[in-house]
């Protein structure tokens, strides 16, 4: 895994001409409040489940903090030609050397556009390439068929479901698990 100063290589800043994925700036906050707002993006991430500016920040802020700590990476998705942030890309590492985890979500008025595959083509393929990831994966819930079409059209292949796997504040529910490998 590629390091710098203890800390893993900084966020990188990727494109395809249609959307870039950035470092998560202050302006953002609109992005993170429709996300709250959205209703289901709070209940499987770490969005505020209630929106304050205060909250918003910290959420930013908490984006930030992975990078330096050494678990991942966490970027804002902009389409290019708004110029704004609409989503989030993740890349957290497992404990498993050369192994991370793959999370996502798009504000509802960007869904549709394809922006969500254009943004885990772009995450998946700098990790699997820059700091060598071995794997990544993605753990789904069954029944998102959204996800699931994302995933299938960036070169994911299912293995398997995980049940009970994963955990809500008040729920359990079983995890789909979908994979990319890098060259071995």
């Amino acid at each position: 895994m590629n390091r710098q100063g203890g800390s893993l290589i900084p966020e990188p800043v990727l494109e395809d001409g249609t959307v870039r994925l950035r470092r998560w700036a202050a302006t953002d906050l609109s992005c993170v409040k429709a996300a709250s707002d959205e209703g289901v993006i709070p209940g499987g991430t770490t969005v505020p489940v209630v929106f304050t500016e205060e909250a918003g920040r910290e959420w930013i802020e908490r984006q930030h903090s992975r990078t330096g700590r050494g678990q991942g990476w966490s970027l804002a998705v902009t389409e290019i030609s708004r110029g704004q942030a609409v989503g989030c890309a993740v890349l957290l590492l497992r404990p498993q050397e050369g192994v991370a985890g793959l999370g996502y979500w798009i504000a509802p008025e960007a869904r549709g556009r394809g922006v969500a595959s254009r943004a885990v083509a772009l995450l998946t393929e700098w990790g699997l390439r820059e700091p060598g990831l071995a794997r990544v994966e993605a753990w789904v819930e069954p029944g998102n068929a959204a996800s699931t079409g994302v995933l299938s059209r960036c070169g994911f292949e299912y293995e398997g479901r995980l049940r009970l796997f994963l955990s809500f504040p008040t729920r359990r529910a079983d995890a789909w698990v979908f994979s990319r490998i890098g060259a071995a």
